[in-house]
């Protein structure tokens, strides 16, 4: 075909096309290809000049339109406060909200001046940290630099753990910024604690229906519920935290070897007919009983029989049963403490409460006991109840494959023993697997959370590097497991740590035919009481530092798991150094670098 006849087959008016033809027919084949590529760059920058221009769009008000634009944002840690998110977008779909959903990794601070109406759903990392896709913006907003917010409309959803006395620290932190700045709040902020579906569910609604009350022709918004489907019709049942699958213990093995100072059992629970699936970094919830011997130290130190009657969250239930079953007594957290200083009107515990790091010393060691006797108050059976956090599933890193055991989970527990303000202490859950639990006829209350933010690379090639002191090697086994599955893993490279090398290497058989079998490149370790000077997971990476660089350079994706409070934060410290020494590298640039890669999801953690 004649070019010309080409042509004539574009959109163009008679006019338009002599004009072509008569431009075309002076030109060299050189001239033609320049303008092409011209042609195609204009073109290009047309379409992100317009993709950019329908981005604005979302997050300013539109005077032609009658849809309200409401921007979410959320910062994850494990992916709750994204899943509560796209949920939230899900629910809003048949309003007349125009919603758009964004990790705050992918916002800018400054694009808040054209945001009108913004819902913040985030968690609370570490020791009342934001998690990493959040720290831009909330270091933006706490800055000089943050804008005058007095036009905009927000409300805050914070998730966290009682547990923590800086609870849900994040969500309140934004929530108090974004006043400071002038914005108003659509609904008040709602902090949630582990089991958060329920509080999640009531703010989504409230938010939704707020909006939709400034919408003139909108229709009724619909009622949240978690269990349903993008269609609306109900799932069928799964086992999840409200409703946990009773599992046989199919096998319960101490790892530590004689002489050990510490205790770590490995399990091994049966899933046969449940249904649940998992994937190689997933959580193991587990629900415990509180042991006879410490509810009848309540009992006796509140002076109670144990048959009196109460009102649970579970139901109308006897006293003993409730704190058996239905409430915690081993942590302290500073909900309980706050519910009891408002009780007993204890001036003691308010000036406690008035600092949080008063808050942070005064419930370490202690349980709910040390609290009744160092402040005694008279309560009625049901005031007692009221001050107790209701009982919590305790997580665990999951340690098998499920390819590997199908109808098998494996979790890797240490239990926790200890002497504080003259008692003997122990860990809620642990001690329930270690001494409740048996192999007969008992089952455990379990179900599985997904963690999509530790996750193996999609590419089976990708070297992997793992941190896992104690207990934190659990997902890592199943890391092994599941590349072991594979026909061509990549490279893979081990940082274990203990005590002692002869009692505490967890899964030493399994890690060393791993090296034999090559799946496993390079294993090193630290055990901080085999030599004079303690050596931790920290010192091997600095040791190792110029090949560790080299893995990452050549695109190895980095896992840490463990202690959140100091572990964690070393083995990040000690990266940034070996980045710095060996990529030669300002400090500023060591940031930048460590930055990218947990933002580009090649430096996962699982901590606690």
């Amino acid at each position: 075909m004649d070019w010309k006849d080409g042509i004539k087959g574009g959109p163009f008016s008679p006019d338009q096309l002599d004009k072509l033809i008569s431009a075309f027919s002076g030109l060299s084949s050189e001239q033609i290809q320049w303008l092409s590529g011209y042609l195609a760059g204009r073109s290009n920058a047309s379409i992100q000049q317009s993709a950019s221009q329908q981005e604005q769009n979302a997050f300013a008000d539109k005077s032609t339109s009658d849809e309200v634009p409401l921007l979410i944002l959320y910062g994850t840690q494990t992916g709750n406060s994204e899943k509560l998110a796209l949920h939230m977008e899900k629910c809003a779909q048949s309003t007349a909200l125009k919603v758009t959903t964004k990790s705050m990794a992918e916002f800018k601070g400054k694009d808040l001046k054209k945001v009108t109406n913004l819902a913040i759903i985030v968690s609370t990392q570490g020791i009342g940290e934001p998690p990493v896709q959040a720290e831009e913006l909330y270091n933006f907003l706490h800055s000089k630099r943050a804008p005058k917010l007095d036009h905009l409309r927000y409300t805050v959803l914070a998730l966290g753990d009682t547990g923590y006395a800086q609870f849900c620290q994040t969500g309140k932190d934004f929530d108090h910024v974004l006043e400071k700045l002038g914005a108003e709040r659509i609904c008040k902020r709602v902090d949630c604690d582990i089991d958060y579906e329920d509080d999640a569910s009531a703010w989504i609604d409230s938010v939704l229906k707020t909006l939709q009350k400034s919408v003139s022709t909108g229709s009724p918004t619909p009622s949240v519920n978690f269990q349903q489907n993008g269609s609306g019709h109900q799932q069928k049942p799964q086992y999840n935290r409200k409703n946990p699958f009773e599992a046989p213990l199919l096998d319960k093995v101490k790892l530590n070897g004689r002489g050990s100072s510490k205790e770590t059992i490995h399990l091994e629970i049966g899933l046969e007919g449940s249904g649940i699936t998992y994937q190689p970094g997933d959580a193991l919830g587990i629900y415990a009983h509180n042991s006879e011997r410490l509810v009848d130290s309540i009992l006796e130190t509140l002076q109670f029989s144990g048959t009196e009657e109460v009102e649970t969250h579970q139901g109308t239930s006897s006293l003993r049963n409730a704190l058996t079953y239905d409430y915690e007594l081993t942590p302290l957290t500073a909900l309980t403490l706050n519910k009891y200083a408002e009780l007993t009107g204890s001036s003691k515990l308010e000036n406690t409460l008035a600092e949080a790091s008063r808050v942070s010393d005064y419930l370490y060691g202690r349980d709910i006991i040390d609290l009744f006797k160092e402040t005694p108050s008279r309560l009625s059976p049901q005031e007692l109840i009221s001050v107790l956090r209701k009982n919590t599933a305790r997580m665990y890193s999951i340690a098998s494959c499920q390819e590997a055991y199908e109808d098998e989970v494996h979790a890797l527990v240490s239990v926790i023993r200890y002497h504080s303000h003259g008692r003997a202490k122990e860990g809620l859950c642990s001690t329930y697997l270690a001494d409740q639990l048996t192999l007969e006829d008992d089952k455990v209350k379990l179900f599985v959370e997904e963690n999509n933010k530790f996750r193996l690379p999609e590419d089976e090639q990708t070297p992997i590097i793992m941190v896992g002191p104690g207990t934190g090697v659990a997902p890592f086994r199943a890391f092994m497991q599941q590349r072991e599955m594979n026909d061509n893993p990549g490279k893979a490279w081990l940082f274990f740590g203990d005590r002692n090398f002869t009692t505490d290497f967890l899964y030493q058989t399994e890690w060393l035919q791993y090296l034999k079998d090559g799946l496993l490149t390079k294993v090193d370790v630290a055990f901080s009481r085999d030599s004079h000077e303690k050596v931790y997971v920290q010192h091997k990476m600095w040791e190792n530092g110029k090949g560790l660089y080299d893995w990452l350079e050549s695109g190895a994706h980095f896992y840490v798991c463990g202690d959140a409070i100091r572990m964690a934060k070393d083995v990040e410290k000690t990266l940034k150094d070996i980045i710095k020494t060996h990529g030669h590298q300002s400090s500023e640039q060591a940031d930048e670098y460590v930055k990218y890669l947990q933002l580009s999801g090649r430096y996962q953690t699982d901590v606690y």
